[in-house]
C-alpha cells in the first residue's frame, strides 16, 4: 500500500467513526422523544431530552436549533417505521373477508406502534408548517389506501352512495377514530377490532 493510499483511509476512518457516533446519537436522543409522546408530553424540551437521553446539551443543540426541529424530526422517524406496518400486501385482491380482516387488522397495529407519534402530529400541527404538510399527507394516503383495499365495493355503489362510504369508511378507519375507541372508550384490542370490522361490513357489504 503507498503512502498515500496509507493517509487516505486514516483520514477516512475518524470522519466515518464520528458519523456512525452522530447517527447513533441522534437515534437514541429521538427514540427517547417518541417514549415521551408515549406519555403524553407532545411538545418535549431539548432539555427534557437531554435529561432522559443522557445525551449534553451541547451536543442536541448541535443536532436541533429549538425544540420544533427536534419533534419534526421525532415524527419524521417515527413515520419510516408506520410506512412498513401499514403495508399491505396484494392491496384490494382476495374475497371480502379476508380483505376486511387484513385492513382492519393493521389499522390497529398502526395505532399500537405509531398511535402517540399521530398524537403528537396533531398537537403540533398549528404550530408546524411541515408538520401540518405531513399529517395531511398521512390522512390522504390513508385515505387511498382505503379506497384501493375495498375497490370492488365501492364500484358497485352508485356516484353518490360511494362518495359517502369512501368518506365515512375514511373516518371510521384514520388514527383519530382507533384513538377514540381505544383511549376514550377504553374498549379493548379485540373490541375495536370487533366495532370497525361490524361497521365496515354494515357499510360496504351489508347483505353479508
Amino acid at each position: 500500500m503507498t503512502e498515500a493510499a496509507t493517509t487516505e483511509h486514516s483520514d477516512e476512518r475518524p470522519i466515518d467513526g464520528r458519523t456512525a457516533r452522530r447517527q447513533r446519537n441522534l437515534d437514541a436522543v429521538l427514540d427517547v422523544v417518541l417514549e415521551m409522546f408515549a406519555e403524553d408530553m407532545m411538545f418535549p424540551s431539548i432539555e427534557q431530552a437531554s435529561k432522559r437521553s443522557g445525551l449534553s446539551l451541547r451536543s442536541l443543540y448541535r443536532y436541533f436549533a429549538d425544540p420544533g426541529e427536534l419533534v419534526e424530526a421525532a415524527i419524521k422517524r417515527s413515520q419510516a417505521q408506520a410506512a412498513e406496518v401499514a403495508h399491505l400486501q396484494h392491496i384490494g385482491e382476495g374475497p371480502f373477508a379476508e380483505r376486511l380482516g387484513d385492513f382492519v387488522s393493521m389499522r390497529l397495529r398502526l395505532y399500537e406502534t405509531n398511535g402517540a407519534m399521530f398524537r403528537a402530529t396533531i398537537h403540533n400541527a398549528a404550530n408546524s408548517p411541515r408538520v401540518r404538510d405531513e399529517l395531511h399527507k398521512n390522512r390522504r394516503l390513508l385515505r387511498e389506501q382505503f379506497q384501493l383495499q375495498f375497490a370492488p365495493e365501492l364500484a358497485a355503489l352508485s356516484p353518490r352512495a360511494r362518495s359517502s362510504a369512501i368518506e365515512a369508511g375514511n373516518v371510521l378507519t384514520q388514527i383519530d377514530s382507533i384513538d377514540l375507541l381505544r383511549r376514550v372508550r377504553n374498549l379493548t384490542v379485540a373490541e375495536t377490532d370487533l366495532v370497525v370490522r361490524d361497521a365496515l361490513t354494515a357499510l360496504l357489504a351489508p347483505h353479508l
